[in-house]
């Protein structure tokens, strides 16, 4: 019985680290951001060329800057939160190995 339920729990780790595994590699594949960060790069480039004939749109070019920093930013987290996903799903796969090489070893 004890062995059954120590298979178990390394059944549900395994799992819980390859699903860490799959979600971590999404986050880094998905390009979502990355398009968002273009586009704003090119607007704001148009944006600078008005900004030389009308004052009123430098507000308008501060604002475009600070967005696409922190677009940059945003990127940057979500590739830091899938790589430790992946690092923290690829452990705990590995405990769950490790486990059951102790039930059955």
């Amino acid at each position: 019985m004890a062995e059954q339920i120590q298979i178990g729990m390394t059944v549900i780790l395994f799992v819980a680290g390859i699903s860490m595994l799959i979600c971590g590699l999404v986050i880094i594949m998905t390009r979502e951001y990355q398009e968002a960060m273009r586009s704003l790069a090119g607007q704001s480039s148009r944006l600078s060329g008005k900004a030389l004939a009308d004052i009123g749109v430098q507000a308008a070019l501060d604002g475009a800057a600070h967005l696409l920093e922190s677009i940059t930013r945003l990127v940057q987290t979500a590739i830091g939160t899938g790589a430790f996903l992946c690092l923290l799903g690829t452990i705990i796969c590995g405990l769950a190995f490790w486990m059951l090489t102790m039930v059955h070893g």
